[in-house]
């Protein structure tokens, strides 16, 4: 280990900046953050820096260094621009026992300062021992993603609390370390938590308050479980939200859908269950309330389970039916948005769902619905300047050519199928309505796949981006270029 990290209590302490301009003004900032007493010597100063003058957060000596500067510093840092007097003055600190950081100097540098992720009073350093500050703020970008903005205010929340807590359980007899750590560990990864986060702290203390009182019930029926209906967006892992990523993170169990990608679920706890409860086409009509029992249960037995969906839950996810079944028990519940596949598959194809002057709505529908049966107008979503996107439409390909042809589309409308959407899998083959069926059976097109009908597919050869891999290349039928040649000359 080259450096040893270490938080330092800078608060009214003496911190020494030699040089007044950019690069000085951020080191100097961060001293006031932390409190500091500051000198500056420089001969000029940067803008910040005399603003912080005149306001007396600092004091300023406006001229060149003299090695009695280094008296009585706690820290000193050398960021000027001449290389020889920034060693000279590491070198008068080596002699004074005086943490020295030369900047952009590891070598010469007694400390390094390092990229700051502050949730006060929770704070993180990263570093690469100087070896590339780009590695560390990449890293601090991740961290300050992830971590919930409110995680100090849990902090202090906790520290209100502790006293009562270790009271509590010397009280009961219950004093073991490793009870105390689990109970806070379930406190602070589960719904109790979660409210303070969300900034409603009279409800977290409430709670807080019965759960300590249950320690002393063992034998009452454990009333701490929630149930996270969480969106995982549809493929790639990247895209489902930080908060869907937090929730699964807390949950003990997760049970996920069969599409839910192995990167999405590796997200999850490595001790949290995970039980795939995906349904298969052709699987029995009662598999969802098996579901929804299953998640009832769990969550009843105060388990925090995460029901990890394709897609968002609530477009054509059932995910409201399994809000219907926890609501009916009497148990908590909150749910996260994910990117559906209309949405997620269309812009990763390159695919406007609207587009001025060619499509101004846009609508979703399932080919089928719960008894098999066909959309039971056709005429409606045959609307002009309207995008149709089509869930689980690939088996129902005639009755859609049939339904909208008949409701007076045209045969040469243009269309998309786009299969495996934002993954590396992803292939989009361009068509037309008349040739639908055709075209799915030449390419042998599967699920799950969407399709889009409508004339802003078109656009698809001016904005696609997303590169795919292997033979994973978009497919433009003659059709299709006929009619990209004749709408979008």
């Amino acid at each position: 280990m080259d450096y040893l990290p270490l938080f330092a209590k800078l608060n009214e302490q003496p911190c020494l900046v030699v040089g007044g301009g950019t690069v000085a003004a951020r080191k100097i900032e961060l001293l006031l953050e932390a409190g500091a007493s500051i000198t500056v010597v420089a001969p000029e100063l940067h803008s910040a820096v005399k603003a912080w003058a005149e306001q007396q957060r600092i004091t300023v000596k406006e001229r060149g260094f003299k090695d009695e500067d280094l008296q009585g510093q706690l820290l000193v840092i050398a960021a000027t621009s001449d290389k020889e007097l920034n060693e000279q003055i590491a070198t008068g600190c080596l002699t004074r026992h005086t943490l020295c950081n030369v900047v952009d100097n590891r070598e010469a540098s007694a400390f390094i300062v390092p990229a700051i992720v502050d949730r006060s009073p929770v704070q993180i350093a990263v570093s690469s021992g100087g070896t590339s500050p780009v590695i560390a703020t990449r890293i601090r970008q991740q961290l300050e993603i992830m971590l919930p903005q409110r995680l100090g205010a849990l902090a202090r929340w906790a520290d209100d609390w502790r006293a009562t807590v270790k009271k509590h359980f010397a009280n009961t007899g219950s004093d073991n370390p490793n009870q105390l750590r689990h109970f806070w560990r379930d406190i602070l990864d589960g719904p109790i938590a979660d409210r303070v986060l969300k900034d409603d702290t009279a409800a977290a203390n409430q709670d807080m308050t019965r759960a300590l009182a249950e320690l002393d019930n063992p034998d009452k029926q454990a009333t701490s479980g929630e149930a996270y209906i969480v969106g995982a967006g549809c493929g790639d892992a990247g895209l489902i939200t930080l908060r869907g990523a937090q929730l699964l993170q807390q949950a003990d169990i997760v049970l996920h859908d069969r599409l839910v990608s192995p990167e999405v679920l590796a997200l999850a706890r490595r001790d949290a269950d995970k039980i795939s409860v995906g349904k298969k086409p052709g699987s029995r009509a009662d598999s969802q309330e098996e579901i929804n029992k299953l998640l009832v249960q769990l969550v009843a037995e105060g388990k925090r389970v995460c029901r990890l969906k394709g897609g968002d839950p609530m477009i054509f996810g059932r995910g409201s039916e399994e809000i219907q079944a926890l609501a009916a028990a009497g148990l908590h519940w909150q749910v996260v948005p994910g990117i559906t596949a209309a949405s997620g598959a269309a812009t990763y194809a390159g695919i406007p769902l609207t587009h001025r002057g060619v499509a101004r709505s846009v609508v979703f529908v399932t080919a089928r619905d719960r008894h098999d049966r066909p959309p039971p107008d056709w005429q409606s979503l045959a609307a002009d300047e309207q995008t149709i996107v089509l869930y689980m439409g690939v088996a129902a390909a005639a009755e859609i050519e049939k339904g909208l042809l008949a409701a007076g589309k045209t045969a040469d409308t243009p269309l998309a199928i786009v299969e495996n959407g934002t993954t590396t899998k992803q292939r989009t083959t361009h068509s037309t309505l008349g040739d639908l069926t055709n075209t799915i059976a030449q390419q042998s097109i599967k699920a799950p796949a969407v399709i889009i009908i409508g004339e802003v597919t078109g656009l698809a050869n001016e904005l696609s981006w997303f590169a795919t891999s292997g033979d994973s290349d978009d497919i433009w039928s003659e059709e299709a270029f006929a009619t990209i040649g004749k709408n979008h000359t």
